[in-house]
């Protein structure tokens, strides 16, 4: 009932809204000096060029996203420098610098979409970036790849990097669309999207997709190769469907944006020592958030507050055997877990100049859980409730950032930011930025930051009985220093050089362990060294190499059917089955 309501107003939009703007920016047209030129607003909450931002950054323009037929969040990441992906049959994993431990799940890479943080205040970090992230790929208008901590801007899991996902405006969206789009296993995918004006200051965008697919079939499991289990043949395990719904609403000062998302998946295998080949073990995840943003210019400065409210629910069923008849089908313990959390946040920022310190931003945010609870119980064959916690948070920040220019060539960049909540430790995070810029071919970032994760909710609290994990409420912030040096070098007007070199000093990282009892326990497990170096050259070596169209501009609402291959992700998996859903990599 809900796909069919989200395409019965998407739709209804389609038809009705009464015109939309054709103009458009095509990025693929624009030469290498006005791509360097491309403003960037996470690396210090407004936009400035690449060459001024205290960071390494990449951008993605929705250019690249067509040009190179990227389906995926996940997909996009993996082309960037220092960025892979993993697939383990329920997540999409991604992986910074060499980092993506089993379990990650992306936890030190802070991931926003227009500025408002995607990690939920259950598992908090996000988890979505297959199929299952709530915004279309054409509804990008660009991504922000901004590498090294950024805690002393945005707090908790700005370690390694952060990704900030900007949507495009009603502007930007062109023309009413119906997209169809059919893949390889048995992928079949619907998108309505709609955008114009309603009343003289009213500009709104809508869109509305549902997806489904049968998945791979079958995989291959060789811990489970023997007669009772199929000889390790998991048939139709691992189909998907679901839904997404976004909307952006302009008028005047105001931007206000909605995402509604829901996604069901049958799991090959789960965390725990389920039923292998049973269709009954699957996993529902529903994310939705609604933002309204609010900025104006007072006092000669720039003010913005935003406010939000953010849900993540996930309703997974697990069929555990209860003798070795199982393997039969018989015999099985039917049990439901459930993660809710929902939560309500404000965030507000001030920046101006000041005499003798340069430009100033200083800002405050706080968090509100309005639920957080873990819940565990059998259905059948005897009702048992397991687990029901309900540890609810709140948290507050303090940051101030300071832009000063010393000189013609050189630039100091130096940010603060003290995080405390009710049951984690509170935390000061600073952040230094030294850039010198001798000519405008070349610039020099001297870069350090302080980054933490505090323990999730899920980490501190989860205990189903030792069926799959157990609690650990001793479980410290995770504390990362990172050093790093940067060299961007135009080479001519097509070309352009990054070379970066880069340590990290971790201390009490967290892992999940597997205890002598079998389940994972998220533990500190002492301090991690690691250093690095990255060098990329990109940019358009010769105009026949890369020839951008400029698109055409048309008031008639196009139908596009798009054909395509999912590209063929496997696991390598472990001896153990209930390692390899951390464990797994993609090739």
């Amino acid at each position: 009932m809900g796909h069919r309501l989200t395409f019965v107003c998407s739709l209804g939009l389609l038809l009705t809204v009464p015109g939309w703007s054709d103009d458009n920016k095509d990025l693929g047209s624009l030469t290498l000096e006005q791509l360097m030129d491309i403003r960037v607003e996470g690396a210090a909450l407004h936009p400035q060029s690449l060459k001024d931002a205290p960071a390494s950054v990449t951008i993605l323009t929705a250019e690249d996203i067509r040009k190179y037929g990227y389906r995926t969040l996940g997909e996009a990441l993996g082309s960037v420098r220092g960025f892979y992906t993993g697939n383990n049959r329920t997540y999409h994993t991604v992986g910074v610098r060499g980092f993506n431990f089993p379990g990650d799940y992306a936890s030190r890479l802070l991931v926003m979409v227009n500025g408002h943080n995607m990690a939920d205040n259950v598992l908090d970090f996000e988890l979505f970036f297959g199929r299952d992230f709530p915004i279309e790929m054409n509804l990008i208008q660009r991504i922000e790849i901004i590498r090294g901590p950024s805690s002393a801007l945005y707090g908790s899991n700005g370690v390694f990097a952060t990704v900030n996902i900007i949507t495009k405006s009603p502007v930007e969206a062109g023309p009413p669309s119906l997209t169809t789009d059919i893949g390889s296993f048995g992928l079949k995918e619907g998108q309505v999207m709609a955008a114009g004006s309603l009343g003289k200051d009213v500009k709104v965008l809508f869109s509305g997709s549902l997806f489904n697919n049968s998945g791979e079939s079958p995989l291959f499991f060789p811990e489970f190769n023997a007669p009772p289990t199929n000889y390790g043949q998991a048939v139709r395990m691992n189909g998907e469907k679901g839904y997404h719904f976004f909307s952006n609403l302009v008028w005047r000062n105001w931007n206000v944006t909605a995402a509604f998302a829901d996604r069901k998946l049958i799991q090959p295998i789960s965390w725990g020592p389920t039923i292998f080949n049973d269709r009954g073990t699957s996993i529902n995840d529903a994310r939705n958030y609604v933002q309204a943003e609010y900025t104006r210019e007072i006092a000669g400065g720039a003010l913005r507050w935003r406010t939000y409210y953010d849900a993540f629910h996930e309703r997974s069923r697990f069929d555990y055997p209860l003798d070795s008849s199982a393997a039969s089908g018989l015999g099985i313990e039917d049990n439901r877990q459930s993660l809710l959390g929902d939560e309500l946040g404000t965030e507000l920022d001030y920046r101006f100049d000041l005499a003798h310190f340069g430009t100033l931003t200083a800002g405050a945010d706080g968090k509100f859980d309005l639920r957080n609870i873990q819940n565990s119980q059998d259905v059948s064959p005897v009702p048992v409730q397991i687990m029901n916690i309900d540890r609810r948070d709140k948290s507050f920040a303090l940051f101030v950032q300071d832009e000063r220019k010393l000189s013609d060539r050189w630039k100091l960049d130096l940010g603060l930011r003290f995080d405390f909540s009710s049951y984690r430790q509170s935390f000061l995070s600073p952040r230094a930025a030294l850039i010198y810029q001798p000519s405008s071919e070349w610039t020099y970032k001297f870069l350090y930051g302080r980054g933490f994760r505090n323990p999730s909710a899920f980490e501190l609290f989860f205990d189903d009985g030792g069926r799959s994990g157990a609690p650990n409420p001793d479980a410290r912030p995770e504390k990362a220093d990172t050093i790093e040096v940067d060299v961007e070098r135009r080479l001519g007007k097509r070309m352009n050089l990054v070379a970066a070199a880069y340590g990290y000093r971790l201390r009490d990282f967290l892992v999940g362990v597997y205890t002598d009892a079998g389940v994972i326990q998220y533990q500190n497990l002492g301090r991690i060294r690691s250093a690095g170096f990255e060098m990329e050259i990109n940019g358009r070596p010769s105009a026949w190499l890369e020839r951008p169209q400029p698109a055409t501009p048309s008031r008639n609402p196009t139908i596009t059917s798009q054909t395509g291959a999912w590209k063929t992700r496997r696991c390598t998996w472990p001896s153990s089955a209930s390692q390899c859903l951390g464990d797994a990599s993609s090739t």
